[in-house]
């Protein structure tokens, strides 16, 4: 369960109008894209095994589709995204000052229908665009001011000089049917989102689903694209690299061994310390030959105790069963049924080789959980 404010749980809880967020480098999906009537489906997974158990590699799924019916997305190449998921949590009465409204907190802009048509904390910028503007979004540091379909704006907030790296069909085009006379703030510090519309200032809160990959559709030009992405787990389904490729030499640590790989497919981790991390590889195993990246992330993830897999931010982490403090009823999950044993935290290993020899230990503790032949930690005592 991700973290969120009261606020937010309430307006939940109130079945409050909902909104998608598909956030990709230079484009974002809405409701007005995703065909939300067949839902939008999210997998987020923490065991795939028929028992739980340690030592995997798990990737989240995230399953939708995409509207194309001007076929503007057929050349598209998709690729990484964040994906939200948020709720209207307020919605109140402001006034209306020019044509179009955004308030970042930092500065005010507002729009007219004749030039100069762009004000900032109302001063005129001096890069006037060379139609009216009919919406605005701010986003990531960057103000995006829509004229038509054809025409739009980019400004760099800190100096309001010009953006040249322009925005693309689909944006201009979205904007133009749906966005007229709308300002919009998104912040993803906090995952707000703010719009005004004609007096109205509403208020969204998101909470996150995760980073995840979309693949371009074999078949692009279609009315409806259907998505299934997985997260980043996928950047390690790939043959383990050599100790050269990784720039890496032995004997090294687990937790140096951890860094290389997450280097070597840049993705972000959020600690390089964990159980066993500081464990010594004497040389390179001989299982890297048959393994993949994938794999090897499932060894260091049994040897941590634990399951790898890419949290709600998108930083690969080293996860269990844990205390969280956080009581559930039937009004946070309706198919919600709790089990009748609990799982404890492992504390200490116990690494059989295939062969029956001893077992070998890591770690400490009265909770023990014994694998099998785990190649980085043979000779480990």
């Amino acid at each position: 369960m991700y973290p969120a404010s009261e606020a937010f749980h309430r307006a939940a809880q109130a079945e409050n109008p909902q909104k998608i967020l598909l956030i990709f480098k230079d484009c974002v999906f809405t409701n007005d894209d995703v065909n939300v009537e067949n839902g939008v489906e999210f997998d987020d997974n923490f065991n795939m095994e028929e028992d739980l158990a340690i030592g995997q590699a798990l990737s989240n799924e995230l399953r939708f589709s995409l509207f194309n019916d001007e076929r503007l997305l057929n050349d598209y190449t998709f690729g990484e995204f964040t994906a939200t998921l948020g709720v209207l949590i307020s919605e109140s009465d402001y006034v209306q000052r020019g044509t179009v409204t955004v308030v970042t907190g930092t500065a005010t802009y507002t729009t007219q229908n004749s030039a100069p048509f762009l004000y900032r904390n109302g001063v005129a910028v001096s890069a006037q665009p060379a139609k009216a503007i009919r919406s605005i979004l701010a986003h990531g540091g960057k103000l995006y001011c829509f004229c038509d379909k054809n025409t739009a704006v980019v400004y760099n907030e800190e100096d309001m000089s010009v953006d040249t790296t322009g925005v693309m069909k689909f944006m201009r085009e979205k904007a133009e049917l749906y966005w007229k006379d709308k300002g919009f703030h998104y912040s993803a510090k906090n995952r707000i989102l703010k719009e005004w519309d004609g007096g109205v200032l509403r208020t969204w809160e998101f909470v996150p689903l995760g980073v995840f990959i979309a693949d371009r559709p074999n078949a692009p030009d279609v009315i409806e694209a259907d998505f299934t992405c997985h997260d980043l787990m996928q950047k390690f389904d790939k043959d383990m690299p050599s100790a050269g490729t990784l720039k890496i030499t032995y004997p090294t640590t687990i937790s140096n061994l951890f860094v290389k790989l997450c280097n070597y497919a840049k993705v972000p981790y959020k600690t390089a310390s964990f159980i066993n991390s500081g464990a010594v590889i004497t040389e390179e195993p001989e299982d890297f030959k048959s393994a993949t990246m994938r794999t090897v992330i499932g060894w260091i993830a049994e040897a941590a105790a634990s399951n790898a897999r890419f949290d709600r931010d998108g930083y690969l982490v080293f996860d269990w069963v844990r205390d969280t403090d956080q009581n559930y009823n039937e009004n946070d999950y309706s198919d919600f049924q709790p089990y009748w044993y609990e799982t404890q935290t492992v504390t200490k290993l116990y690494n059989r080789a295939t062969d029956g020899s001893a077992d070998k230990t890591s770690g400490s503790g009265d909770v023990g959980y014994l694998i099998q032949d785990n190649p980085l930690l043979r000779g480990v005592s």
